[in-house]
């Protein structure tokens, strides 16, 4: 090859050179990478070694740091108030001993403190309160301090005295400590809060003390007006009674069983006075006085001993009517403004859970768990009203519970009115319905909002259509629908009308009829018809039967427990024996042994409340309270009117003449 640039040229040759031979790139580009690839590893073990001397453990715990944060002034202050956390994090740096930092912050998360404390030294290094501990409420007292001053109340030291070893704790919130105190009272291994205090942090002074049931009851601490509000007060409920009573009391024949009649009646105003102060214990065993009372007179009377009663009211009917009318209006009147307890609530509750497919049982809300103890009927029942007003969802004012209690009062009120003219005439009337509003205990249903005043009306509707093997199988059925006790009464309304086929079919229809639009709830359950079923009985007999309250005689004293069983058998044998002995019957038989089966059931049950008066309301003011008059339905038996209708009030005197078989009134 010849050379490009020949002598003479002007070119002059050069030595060889990697720039122009063009292997110089591949050399600096392996040279760079060696370099690269040293510093990445020079920085890899320079990192770990960092690392390694910052990663070192701690010597003082989480605990630790914080107990040492607060133990300063200023800080200490802040971590005793019960709206105040505390967090520590640990931090450490190369080469460093590390730092503790803890954190106070309030229930809304803000920070009010910031505290450094020296891992190595435990030492506090610094602080920095925030402007939002202003807001900070640090109690006078301390825990210990808190325990010490409840254990010196005297109905808490009586209550842990000579029992088993306990323990107690405090918190404290918005100025006030609360001091609890547990035991293992049943030696088994589980405690249980036996007493409950609250204490005035700035004042010393005790806000409240629980003891025993108080505890864990919150109707068994006489919170006055927290069951029943206006029904409570003294200037209601005492002229109530004291009008019921002049208008039933015998003035002519002080010792007389209608006095004791009324005695009785209003009797459960001594237990309730009781109950209101806190005094449960007493309250609970002067309730079985009136109930064994009435148990035994309208047992007696159903049989026929006692059965003659001397007059109706001592006020003429004009007047009785004029007072009906205005404690109706009392009555609703005060449930403007009364509070819907757990049980109205729940049917509230029930109903929306229908409307939305979904069966009750097993579905209530946390704050009625126990809501699904009632039959299907309870719940259908207040479905017009949800539609009406509608259901927020939480428990409130719940108008549309307010609205079926008005309803009921009133469907009571008519029965009673319709069964009184009925069976006594315009007098026997005018007695019932003012008997039924100005009763205190009908008010004191109606202002707890309960289902205990809709089987009240149910009871009334009944005896007013008692004529009817329809109507008396709906109404039984009805009841059971709503609060199961009801069933008890069966064989006797399925007999009164006789034994002849036709009240009997009758009978039988009118309950399925009201069984079929009931039970049909049980369909909506996701496991079928026998899954709903299963459900409703888990949830309704088998808990009642289990239930363990000191609402009882047996929750009072333990040891009479094992009588529960005898008396559930002898009241079921008994609404057996009832409904075919004797064989005459009248409807104040009718209403007798009614009164006697449901308040003999109510003496087995292991929970009681002052509402379950209105199950016998009906039947006790039909026995008691209207005189003996044989030409109307009340004394005369079916056979002697007819299966289908009895005869209205001819005018005669009330106790125109003495019934076959009974006594004379002592």
């Amino acid at each position: 090859m010849s050379d490009p640039h020949p002598p003479g040229t002007g070119y002059t040759a050069r030595a060889w050179s990697p720039w122009r031979a063009g292997r110089f790139w591949p050399l600096a580009v392996r040279a760079l990478t060696l370099m690269t690839l040293a510093g990445v590893a020079a920085l890899t073990l320079g990192a770990e070694g960092a690392l390694a001397q910052g990663s070192r453990e701690p010597e003082m715990s989480p605990a630790q740091a914080r107990e040492s944060a607060v133990s300063v002034p200023g800080i200490a202050e802040l971590a005793e108030s019960s709206a105040v956390d505390a967090r520590a994090a640990y931090k450490s740096g190369p080469g460093e001993s590390g730092e503790w930092r803890v954190f106070l912050t309030r229930e809304s998360s803000e920070t009010v403190a910031r505290v450094t404390v020296s891992d190595e030294s435990g030492e506090v290094e610094g602080r920095e309160i925030t402007p939002a501990a202003e807001g900070v409420d640090s109690p006078d007292l301390t825990e210990e301090e808190a325990v010490k001053l409840a254990e010196s109340n005297p109905e808490i030291r009586s209550q842990l005295s000579g029992g088993p070893p306990y323990s107690s704790g405090a918190e404290y919130e918005e100025g006030e400590w609360t001091v609890h105190f547990w035991s293992d009272q049943n030696g088994d291994g589980e405690r249980e809060e036996v007493a409950r205090a609250g204490i005035e942090d700035e004042s010393w002074e005790f806000a409240y003390v629980y003891t025993g049931e108080q505890v864990g009851w919150q109707m068994a601490r006489g919170d006055n007006g927290a069951y029943g509000k206006q029904a409570n007060a003294w200037w209601v409920w005492g002229p109530m009674a004291l009008v019921f009573a002049l208008a039933f009391l015998r003035n002519d024949r002080l010792l007389s069983l209608r006095n004791l009649d009324i005695l009785a009646l209003t009797g459960f105003l001594v237990s309730h006075g009781f109950f209101r102060e806190g005094i449960s214990g007493v309250a609970v065993i002067l309730w079985y006085v009136p109930l064994v009372y009435l148990l035994f007179r309208t047992l007696l009377m159903g049989f026929g001993v006692g059965e003659r009663v001397e007059g109706t009211s001592n006020f003429p009917p004009w007047l009785l009517f004029v007072l009906a009318g205005a404690a109706s209006a009392v009555v609703l009147g005060l449930n403007i403004d009364s509070r819907v307890i757990d049980v109205g609530y729940a049917g509230v509750v029930g109903a929306d859970r229908i409307l939305d497919g979904v069966i009750p049982y097993g579905n209530m809300p946390s704050d009625v768990g126990t809501g699904d103890t009632y039959g299907p009927l309870n719940y259908i029942l207040y479905i017009p009203f949800v539609l009406i007003f509608g259901f927020e969802g939480e428990w409130g004012y719940l108008p549309a519970a307010h609205a079926l209690t008005n309803l009921a009062f009133v469907a009571g009120a008519f029965g009673m009115l319709y069964a009184g003219w009925r069976l006594a005439g315009k007098r026997g009337a005018a007695a019932m319905v003012f008997a039924w509003a100005i009763f205190p205990y009908t008010l004191y249903s109606t202002n707890n909002n309960t289902n205990d005043i809709i089987v009240a009306a149910i009871a009334a509707l009944g005896l007013a259509g008692a004529s009817s093997g329809l109507a008396r199988g709906a109404s039984v059925a009805a009841g059971f629908a709503v609060k199961l006790y009801p069933l008890v009464l069966g064989p006797l309304w399925l007999l009164h009308g006789g034994t002849r086929r036709r009240p009997v079919v009758d009978f039988v229809l009118g309950g399925v009829a009201v069984v079929v639009a009931s039970f049909w709830v049980l369909l909506l359950a996701g496991g079928g018809p026998f899954e709903g079923a299963r459900l409703f009985v888990e949830k309704t007999l088998l808990f009642q039967g289990e239930r363990d309250t000191p609402w009882s005689i047996y929750g009072q004293i333990p040891w009479l427990s094992w009588l529960k069983t005898p008396l559930t058998a002898a009241v079921v044998l008994l609404g057996f024996v009832v409904a075919v002995f004797p064989r005459r019957r009248t409807v104040r038989r009718l209403a007798a042994f009614s009164a006697a089966l449901v308040i003999g059931f109510q003496l087995t049950v292991t929970y009681w409340f002052y509402a379950y008066i209105t199950w016998f309301e009906p039947f006790v003011f039909f026995a008691l309270l209207l005189g003996t008059n044989v030409k109307t339905g009340l004394d005369r038996a079916p056979e002697d009117v007819g299966d289908s209708e009895y005869s209205e009030d001819s005018g005669a005197p009330e106790s125109s003449r003495k019934p076959k078989g009974t006594s004379a009134e002592g």
